[in-house]
């Protein structure tokens, strides 16, 4: 699982989220957004962050913090994204993930105030 993670967390720093989504997420993940439901499918997920990721013009993406126990795994991003009217958006993310069979089933992701 461990080379599924790295692989993970290189793909999202390199701003690749539309492809790990594909790649990484169960067909019926659960997706959670700061407490409330984002998507219930890897295909619902991919279609609300594809408009996101088409106006991003620069990722700048550094993993912050990592931490594996067992299938539940918590990553934190600090995100620097620039959108294509040059704004620039920073923030700091928290993903925890429960991945089973080289899938992430559930994840919750937590905005972090820095």
């Amino acid at each position: 699982m461990q080379q599924e993670i790295d692989d993970y967390v290189a793909m999202n720093i390199s701003g690749k989220v539309l492809e790990l989504c594909e790649k990484y997420y169960d067909d019926r993940v659960l997706m959670l957004n700061n407490g409330v439901v984002f998507a219930r499918s890897m295909r619902e997920s991919y279609d609300k962050q594809k408009g996101f990721v088409g106006s991003v013009k620069e990722f700048d993406i550094k993993l912050v913090s990592s931490e594996i126990k067992s299938n539940l795994v918590e990553l934190t991003f600090l995100y620097k994204m620039t959108g294509h009217d040059l704004k620039v958006n920073e923030f700091i993310g928290k993903h925890v993930q429960t991945w089973q069979f080289g899938k992430i089933v559930r994840e919750e992701y937590v905005s972090i105030n820095s």
